[in-house]
């Protein structure tokens, strides 16, 4: 196989080398279907060094994927600090939630379409079940806390009637349809057909997707016409 342009920069240690290829073919493979021949060749280092700096494929990959978590983490946790020091206000301002919350979407939404920054996370969540048990969990629990939480919080915040169970679905839903946007066909096509989207044009589907979202927030956080 041809390897990967990894664009390295010649400062990598081994062991980041290592990390980064094995990230990327999990990606794009998955787990079974990437040897340690092909981590060696993407990293462009020798066979022996995997167990030489890592012991095993299954450790490497364990490596790999908490260092993709640790990244993850960066970026979401100085937002959800903010958003979780303005919750703990109250009574919440509705106004000002409700600002939170469309920036967060906004962030978001922005960050999934980066497809040079957010595919090899969106991979590796996307092969999270074929990952050796050491390895499962570890992005999707990173994800919940520093993303689908937050975002269940905040709808909890602007709704007029507070259902934890409800926002909790809400987030869910709207953080794996982020996630899968990009690679889900259907979901691009819908848009395009009943939203009248050009896909092609990344600003203009962000924008859609975001205004969706948060008409879809605000219709299920309202009063319902037969509640009193």
């Amino acid at each position: 196989m041809d390897i990967i342009d990894l664009n390295f920069t010649g400062k990598e240690t081994t062991q980041e080398r290592l990390i980064k290829a094995t990230q990327a073919l999990i990606a794009l493979y998955g787990y079974d279907a990437m040897t340690t021949r092909m981590i060696a060749n993407t990293a462009k280092v020798t066979l022996s060094a995997i167990n030489f700096h890592f012991g095993s494929k299954e450790e490497l990959t364990k490596a790999a994927v908490m260092k993709a978590a640790e990244d993850l983490q960066k970026i979401y946790s100085e937002k959800a600090c903010e958003i979780r020091h303005f919750l703990k206000q109250k009574p919440v301002d509705k106004e000002q939630a409700w600002g939170y919350l469309d920036r967060f979407l906004h962030a978001r939404i922005r960050q999934a379409l980066d497809y040079k920054r957010s595919w090899i996370n969106i991979g590796i969540a996307e092969h999270e079940n074929g990952l050796p048990e050491s390895s499962r969990g570890i992005m999707a629990a990173v994800a919940v806390q520093t993303n689908e939480s937050v975002l269940a919080e905040l709808i909890q915040a602007v709704s007029v009637r507070p259902n934890p169970y409800t926002a909790l679905v809400m987030a869910r839903s709207i953080s794996a349809t982020i996630m899968t946007v990009t690679e889900k066909p259907v979901i691009l096509n819908k848009l395009a057909e009943f939203m009248d989207v050009d896909i092609s044009d990344k600003h203009q589907l962000e924008m859609a997707l975001h205004d969706y979202f948060m008409r879809a927030i605000e219709a299920n956080v309202s009063l319902n016409p037969w509640q009193k």
